[in-house]
């Protein structure tokens, strides 16, 4: 294990700000690094408010701050999935069997996601009829001497 310097970050990673003189905190400043966080939080699902406390900010200022990031959140996690299936063809691609392998078990696991969704898509359920239309329905199927007369026929002139 190498020394690294912890001196300047707290127990998550984050550099500590020192005290200043003044009101109030100190401005945030955007990085690549939370910047790479807040996509990761919106690739694995989560809310604005987690991605937010992911980095230690409020939602306004996440939404100031990276609001490119959050204009991406939907298709985050479509991004990222393309992104990893990008870089296993292109080592697959170079030669490599494990990512040739691995890309394979990832597409076709993809591809029985999706079936499975579709599959699983819920059937339009039929509309009860109430006791009144059962009946309505059971007196118009009547035939023989109950059975409802015919309409007169129209006039001839």
């Amino acid at each position: 294990m190498g020394n690294a310097d912890f001196s300047n970050v707290d127990l998550f990673g984050d550099p500590v700000q020192p005290r200043r003189e003044g009101r109030g905190r100190p401005e945030h400043v955007w990085s690549r690094e939370n910047s790479n966080k807040v996509l990761l939080a919106f690739a694995r699902g989560m809310t604005t408010k987690e991605a937010a406390t992911a980095i230690g900010v409020s939602v306004p200022t996440l939404r100031k701050h990276y609001s490119s990031e959050v204009a991406q959140r939907d298709a985050a996690a479509i991004r990222f999935e393309m992104v990893q299936l990008n870089r296993l063809n292109t080592k697959a691609a170079d030669g490599s069997v494990a990512a040739e392998k691995e890309l394979g078990r990832r597409l076709e696991k993809a591809r029985l996601d999706d079936l499975s969704k579709s599959m699983s898509a819920p059937t339009p359920r039929q509309e009860r009829k109430g006791k009144k239309a059962e009946a309505q329905e059971a007196a118009e199927g009547i035939r023989g001497c109950y059975e409802p007369p015919a309409p007169p026929p129209g006039l001839l002139n």
